[in-house]
C-alpha cells in the first residue's frame, strides 16, 4: 500500500528569486562602490590644477586635462556649465551594448560627436549605444566616463 504524496507547493521560486535579488544587490553595491559621490561640471573641473571627482568609497577619480579640453572643444559655454562629469554608462544584463545616462542634451552631443554619428535617446535621459560605439567612447574618454552596473533590463 502506498502512502499518498503530500501536495507540493511551488512557493520556493519566489523565495529563491528574493535570495538572488538580495545577493545581486549586495554584489552590485560592491561593484559600484567607486561611483562618484557627486558629479562636477566640465567648467568647474577645467578651473582646477589637478581635476578630480570624489567617489563614494572615499577615493578620488583623477581626470585627464586633455579629455576635459577635448570635451570643451565640442561644446558651447552653456553646455560646458551643464555637462556633469563623469558621464555615467549603465551596463545591464543585456550584452549587446550599454545605456549612457543623459540628464541633459550635452551628454547626447558629446556621445554623438565621439562616435561620429547622430544618436537619439530612446527614452528621455537614456541613450543606447552598442559595443563598437562603447569601445570608441571609452577609448577617447577613459577618465571622464564611468561604468555603473545594474540588474535592470535595458529595454
Amino acid at each position: 500500500m502506498s502512502l499518498p504524496l503530500p501536495e507540493l507547493r511551488d512557493d520556493t521560486q519566489p523565495q529563491y528569486e528574493r535570495f538572488i535579488d538580495a545577493y545581486l544587490s549586495s554584489e552590485l553595491r560592491l561593484v559600484n562602490s567607486g561611483l562618484p559621490q557627486r558629479r562636477r561640471s566640465l567648467s568647474e573641473l577645467l578651473n582646477e590644477a589637478q581635476p578630480q571627482i570624489p567617489c563614494t568609497d572615499g577615493s578620488q577619480q583623477m581626470v585627464k586635462r586633455s579629455e576635459l579640453e577635448y570635451l570643451s572643444s565640442l561644446l558651447d559655454a552653456p553646455d560646458r556649465e551643464s555637462l556633469m562629469l563623469p558621464i555615467l554608462i549603465e551596463m545591464t544584463g543585456d550584452q549587446s551594448g550599454a545605456i549612457v545616462l543623459c540628464p541633459g542634451s550635452a551628454e547626447q552631443k558629446i556621445v554623438s560627436s565621439v562616435v561620429g554619428m547622430h544618436l537619439v535617446c530612446e527614452r528621455p535621459g537614456r541613450l543606447r549605444i552598442y559595443k563598437p560605439q562603447l569601445s570608441l567612447l571609452r577609448r577617447k574618454l577613459k577618465t571622464t566616463t564611468q561604468y555603473i552596473f545594474s540588474t535592470r533590463s535595458s529595454d
